[in-house]
């Protein structure tokens, strides 16, 4: 941590909210996000160039190992824990045979994922081990870490869908029309569950009514949809979450829908690697993804136009996130 200034990272966080480059934020070193913070103030793409070919090579000094192992073995305990264990449907299983053998997440995706999933289980195992936190509190965070889960699967499936339907000509009925015609500019929206559903209704012939997560009727879309609008609560006489339509769940159930978006994610990450995820794998998919981000900015220095362009975009979003020039 740099000593002799308190610097606030708000262009890598500005940069992170835009979703223009993803960084696990929850398993970097305070150093990473500091040293990023004076490589990107620079506005020199070779100084952002040689910081991320620095991180690479020194991935320890940065990057927070420990925290990568707590949450793959987090990650093993969960899905070999039977009273937590929602198995995959076979819808589910359909969604994620198409999402591999059609599309593919990117180093940068896979890390994003890893680094949203790690801070929601951060989040679930304190709350667990909190004695004197009142439940309403408990519930309340858990109830949040549930939305951010599956904003994650919404954001990457949204993704994935896009770019296949753009890049196959698919057929624009009604629903794939609405699909496209969504502003995606900036990353700044995306598909609902509900049309997400009707997509893969189409492309897969599924029915509304599927036992995916986003089915008409699924669980896990019922819950965020009520958690987003507020119309979910926590009863602390019964010890139950309820919903507005006056469905209710225990806590183990609810604990089952939630775990249930974790083993989707993993499900999709671990057939598309064609194997089981580990700590090697994050840690050889960082240095990878850090190496590719200096090759990147190495090319934008060495490309006038490109090198006036990025100077221009970060003089832009310094403007946009309140970071004053020295």
């Amino acid at each position: 941590m740099n000593e002799e200034k308190n610097i606030e990272p708000k262009l890598v966080q500005y940069i992170i909210d835009r979703q223009e480059i993803a960084l696990p934020m929850a398993l970097l070193k305070q150093k990473m996000i500091l040293e990023a913070e004076n490589a990107l103030n620079s506005t020199d793409p070779l100084i952002v160039s040689h910081f991320f070919k620095n991180v690479s090579k020194n991935l320890d000094g940065y990057v927070s190992s420990e925290d990568i192992i707590k949450l793959t073995k987090k990650l093993k305990e969960l899905s070999m824990n039977e009273k937590f264990k929602q198995k995959i449907s076979e819808d589910d299983k359909r969604i994620i045979k198409f999402l591999v053998e059609n599309t593919s997440l990117t180093n940068l995706d896979i890390i994003e994922i890893m680094g949203q999933e790690y801070f929601t289980i951060q989040v679930a195992e304190e709350l667990e081990e909190t004695k004197d936190l009142p439940n309403t509190i408990k519930m309340a965070l858990f109830l949040w870490c549930f939305v951010n889960i599956y904003e994650i699967i919404l954001i990457n499936v949204d993704r994935r869908l896009f770019a296949y339907i753009k890049n196959n000509n698919i057929k624009e009925s009604n629903n794939i029309k609405r699909f496209l015609d969504i502003d995606r500019k900036e990353h700044k929206d995306h598909a609902t569950a509900g049309l997400i559903n009707k997509v893969f209704c189409e492309i897969l012939d599924l029915k509304e009514e599927n036992n995916s997560i986003f089915g008409k009727g699924s669980k896990p879309k019922l819950i965020r949809n009520k958690i987003s609008h507020s119309n979910i609560f926590y009863d602390t006489e019964e010890n139950k979450i309820k919903l507005s339509n006056g469905e209710e769940y225990s806590i183990e159930d609810f604990l089952n829908e939630y775990y249930a978006l974790f083993n989707f994610l993993m499900e999709w990450i671990n057939i598309g690697l064609g194997k089981e995820l580990d700590d090697k794998i994050i840690f050889n998919t960082l240095k990878k993804t850090f190496h590719a981000l200096s090759s990147h900015y190495l090319r934008i220095e060495r490309g006038d136009p490109l090198k006036r362009g990025f100077y221009s975009y970060i003089i832009k979003i310094k403007k946009e996130a309140g970071v004053e020039d020295e």
